[in-house]
């Protein structure tokens, strides 16, 4: 169980790791808080847009960002699930070969990272 939780934690760490672009540009820290950034998507800025449209797509942009992060969380969730599902099938000599190589990256990159 103790095997299966880090597995679980790692995979969590790693899709948040992923998913995190997708917030980029969104959210930026203002005194502890996180406030959503207005931000035209790339270029639209070029084009003359006026003082109406640009507040029409930042509304736009405001109704559809809650859904996506809502998309976002259920995503991982799925891949959690997945992730759960095939180390169901693996043995326990396997699970513990997992472990060790994923163990073995997680140093391999810690050591990477002091480098830099």
């Amino acid at each position: 169980m103790k095997f299966l939780l880090k597995i679980v934690a790692v995979h969590i760490a790693l899709l948040i790791a992923g998913t995190g672009f997708a917030d980029e540009g969104t959210q930026a820290p203002d005194k502890g808080k996180a406030k959503a950034v207005r931000r035209l998507p790339n270029n639209y800025g070029k084009i003359g847009l006026s003082k109406a449209q640009k507040e029409k797509i930042y509304q736009i942009q405001a109704d559809y960002r809650s859904k996506i992060q809502a998309l976002l969380r259920e995503l991982e969730d799925l891949r959690t699930q997945q992730s759960l599902e095939i180390q169901s099938i693996l043995t326990e000599r396997q699970k513990k070969e997992l472990n060790d190589i994923l163990e073995a990256s997680r140093k391999k990159r810690a050591a990477r990272a002091k480098k830099k």
